[in-house]
């Protein structure tokens, strides 16, 4: 009831204050612009309307929100309150830095004497809609700066400031970098085109760039200065959303840095095949990817660089291990996509060239090989680099071998692999298939022989992809048999049961199940301490009854003994455990024993953290910010590209 209520409150309170803030901002652009478009009757009775019907509607829902806040701690600590206020300040500061952008961007491009509306943002707008919205949304944003300081000075309860704080600086650091790598791109476009080209779209790369430069460097500096700073404290420092962050940066600045050069690399290809006529067209051609392949390619090495140096600083062995293998690996998947493709163009090449009975060494052939050709030069090398090492690392002896082949990132990768090979080889060869049964049934298509080794080789590549991963997979599982079942072995586990109940019984029956190798032995603690040879055993499982009434004699054998001790959740009269989360016995005894096979792999056990429900719904929301900004980025991209 209570999270509802905050809920509507909250939710109340944003969209009123939204409502009201650009019903004033909509009067004053109106008495500023007068009789002049923006001062019409009917843009002022829309402002008056807004205000006139959100601000009591605001007024009341925030002075609710205020007095519950004031009176109840933990009221005041809710996550919701956070978001709510980072989410104001985000709301209010966002649209002043876009119609700083505007502002500057006008007159950029009235210094370079083009007209004004031919900006990127707030064409049609003037100087005093952009300084009316400034003023107004800083104002504003201030007001609710000193609410948010007051807040943090009662020192909240809880993560949900710090997690909500943490999440609100890297969304401006993601909104100024990408201010800033776009605008160096529009710059660097700029400096490439103006020499072959003037007039309007020159003029326009160089006024956006310089808005962009002008506005995004500052911003990014400070937010990011802010982040790197906060990393002095402990929960910021091994906080999951920053390595979130670094990873998709350095790839989304790989990806465009890749693709980038390939089109480079495609356009000089294109002039050595003879497909085109100067090198003054290739240089306007290029232009663009290699505009966006510097820019991106600065971001891809800063915070590559950034991302290896803090994996390589990890003082957790195991995870700064995971954390490289899923780098590499998303290289090799890269790599291996892009040189299948320039596989398959290569071999089409050829086919066209040998099989085609109207051969002509013309643009589309010449085309048609150097995208091949370029393809395979950035694709290939790229998964020799990022495969190699982590086929040496599966194939090696001893833990680091064991903790690379039961790597989950190591088999997700093979298994995605192999999904997606497996689905080419069945729908290629299903349109192979239905191209010869056409001919059979009299309906042959056109050039069969051609459109059939098409297929044929495409057939072929998605099977050798299919053999080489299903190999690789199978050469794990014959090593890891090996060195398991060597280490399972020679790690002993003691149970300790009562004379009574299935205890022993269900959880050998989960160890023979989950580690068959491993040695178990089974004391009944009612009759006294173990002896020494049981007393040899690397870990000892024992239900949570024997600590609630532990004889002398055991209770001094558990204090003496140097292993891992697991306790398994059991009933017993007038105790009742915190923990165990209401399953049933069988799945704490699965658990236990999968807690046994970590401990025999030479893994170390850590308590599980439950996940706040709040912070799903934070991460989520930022992964959906993400996948956003990728999408704008590879749709700026494509469109430069197209525009070639």
């Amino acid at each position: 009831m209570i999270t509802i209520r905050r809920l509507y409150l909250y939710a109340v309170s944003f969209v009123s204050l939204l409502v009201v803030l650009w019903g004033v901002i909509g009067l004053v652009r109106s008495i500023f612009a007068g009789a002049e478009i923006g001062g019409g009757v009917s843009q002022l009775a829309g402002a008056l309307s807004l205000i006139l019907v959100g601000v009591p509607v605001f007024l009341i829902h925030w002075a609710l929100v205020q007095r519950y806040a004031l009176k109840d701690v933990e009221e005041r600590s809710a996550r919701l309150r956070a978001f709510f206020l980072y989410g104001s300040l985000l709301a209010l500061l966002v649209p002043a830095v876009q119609n700083l952008l505007a502002l500057l961007n006008r007159a950029f491009l009235s210094a370079l004497g083009q007209p004004a509306f031919r900006a990127m943002i707030g064409g049609g707008q003037s100087l005093s809609d952009n300084l009316v919205a400034i003023l107004l949304n800083v104002a504003v944003a201030v007001y609710f700066y000193t609410v948010l300081l007051a807040d943090w000075r009662a020192s909240p309860l809880g993560e949900g400031y710090p997690d909500t704080r943490r999440l609100y600086r890297y969304l401006w650091m993601l909104y100024g970098l990408a201010m800033v790598v776009f605008g160096t791109q529009q710059v660097l476009g700029y400096l490439l085109e103006v020499w072959q080209s003037t007039g309007i779209g020159t003029q326009l790369l160089l006024a956006n760039g310089l808005a962009l430069l002008l506005v995004g460097t500052p911003l990014w500096v400070f937010a990011w200065g802010r982040i790197q700073r906060s990393l002095v404290e402990p929960v910021e420092a091994q906080s999951l959303f920053r390595p979130v962050v670094l990873y998709v940066l350095a790839f989304v600045g790989m990806g465009a840095t890749l693709v980038s050069a390939g089109f480079v690399l495609y356009g000089v290809l294109r002039l050595a095949f003879g497909a085109l006529d100067a090198l003054v067209l290739l240089l306007g051609e290029i232009s663009a990817p290699l505009s966006v392949a510097v820019s991106f390619g600065l971001l891809w090495a800063y915070y590559g660089r950034i991302l290896r140096v803090e994996m390589n600083a990890l003082p957790d062995e195991p995870r700064r291990a995971e954390l490289k293998r899923l780098y590499y690996y998303i290289l090799s998947l890269a790599g291996l996509v892009a040189t299948f493709i320039g596989l398959q163009l290569l071999l089409a090449f050829l086919l066209d060239v040998i099989l085609s009975q109207q051969v002509v060494w013309g643009a589309a052939l010449r085309r048609n090989l150097a995208a091949a050709l370029s393809t395979l030069v950035i694709g290939l090398p790229l998964w020799v680099v990022a495969w190699r090492p982590m086929l040496r690392e599966a194939a090696a002896e001893g833990e680091a071998g064991d903790r690379s082949r039961r790597s989950m990132v190591r088999k997700g990768y093979l298994f995605l692999v192999l999904f997606a090979a497996v689905l080419g080889v069945m729908f290629s060869a299903g349109a192979l298939l239905f191209q010869l049964l056409s001919a059979v049934l009299g309906d042959p298509p056109q050039d069969l022989l051609l459109a059939s080794a098409r297929m044929l080789t495409l057939v072929l590549l998605f099977g050798l992809v299919v053999a080489y991963h299903w190999q690789a997979l199978r050469g794990d599982n014959r090593i890891a048999e090996r060195s398991l079942a060597r280490r399972h072995a020679q790690f002993p586990v003691l149970v300790l049961a009562p004379d009574q109940g299935d205890f022993a019984r269900v959880v050998v029956n989960a160890l023979e199940r989950d580690v068959a190798e491993l040695p178990v032995a089974v004391h009944n603690y009612n009759q006294g301490a173990p002896d020494e040879t049981l007393s040899a055993a690397r870990a000892v499982i024992l239900p949570s009854e024997l600590l609630a009434r532990p004889s002398e004699a055991m209770r001094l054998w558990l204090q003496g003994f140097e292993g891992p001790r697991l306790v398994v959740p059991t009933q017993a009269m007038g105790w009742h455990w915190l923990f165990g989360g209401g399953r049933s016995f069988a799945d704490l005894a699965r658990q236990a024993a999968r807690l046994v096979r970590q401990l025999a792999e030479g893994e170390e056990i850590t308590q599980p953290r439950g996940a706040s429900g709040w912070m799903i719904v934070v991460y989520i929301l930022a992964g959906l910010f993400a996948l956003e900004i990728l999408g704008l980025v590879l749709s700026f991209v494509a469109s430069l590209f197209f525009q070639m």
